[in-house]
């Protein structure tokens, strides 16, 4: 049985409003696609490295992690991804290194949409010290640091002793320790006494009383905690410590007259 003649002249009449929304929600979702996708902002990638993020710790199969820093606006951000997560496409982003480059970033991960290709998902955060820009090792110490010294201080430690990053990679490998350096009694070299960070005793280092320029250093020295890791101290002046590689016994030189070098 049809339709009555009214009901025949109200069907268009409900209809109509249904496409007319099925059209304008047709459209928004065509010019969605058009626009650049939501959260993405342009960077700078400052560069990218291929590490071995467990260092010596590491088995032989496994998979080389590579290492993200960006520049947006005045932050600076770390990342890193596995190569097999994305098939190797993270080794094309070398290439990119000092251009622009889309991202999105949330608290755990740093989205990456290069211009030719798909968009590509890391991890927020890395391990990687060997950064070449002053910016990207501080923001790699960062998390290390606040993680010192917002944990509870052993009573062995100074309260003059400063958290410096350590490798943090493989078996028994730190991911800091404390440090207290002075000028030693011949103002030649500086002593570094050194802590886990449960309080046990990780012996002592040596730097020679100049950076690795040339230029002396007073007993006023600061060490910058960001920029500084073990093996490798940064002054607050951005001065780099002479490592003293001279053989020690004991705590003392097996010769004497040597010089520090």
């Amino acid at each position: 049985m049809g339709p009555s003649e009214p009901d025949r002249y109200k069907t268009p009449g409900v209809l109509l409003p249904i496409l007319l929304a099925v059209l304008v929600s047709v459209s928004c979702a065509i010019c969605a696609s058009a626009r650049p996708a939501k959260g993405f902002e342009t960077a700078t990638l400052v560069e990218t490295e291929t590490y071995i993020p467990c260092g010596l710790g590491c088995s032989l199969a496994v998979e080389p992690a590579r290492a993200f820093c960006f520049r947006l606006g005045d932050q600076v951000l770390v990342g890193e991804g596995r190569s097999y997560l994305h098939e190797g496409k993270l080794g094309s982003m070398e290439e990119l290194a000092g251009k622009q480059v889309p991202i999105r970033v949330s608290r755990r991960s740093i989205w990456i949409r290069p211009l030719d290709g798909p968009t590509m998902r890391i991890g927020r955060g890395s391990l990687f010290e060997n950064f070449k820009a002053a910016g990207c090792i501080a923001e790699v110490h960062k998390p290390i640091l606040a993680r010192a010294n917002s944990s509870r201080r052993p009573a062995k430690i100074p309260a003059d002793a400063v958290a410096i990053a350590g490798s943090g990679r493989g078996d028994f490998q730190p991911l800091f320790l404390w440090f207290q350096c002075a000028l030693d009694s011949d103002a030649a070299t500086i002593a570094c006494r050194r802590w886990y960070g449960n309080g046990d005793s990780d012996g002592k280092d040596w730097y020679c009383a100049r950076t690795v320029d040339g230029a002396p250093v007073g007993a006023d020295f600061a060490l910058d905690p960001l920029l500084s890791q073990a093996g490798r101290l940064v002054l607050k002046s951005g001065a780099v410590l002479r490592h003293d590689g001279r053989a020690r016994t004991n705590d003392q030189l097996d010769r004497p007259g040597e010089a520090c070098r």
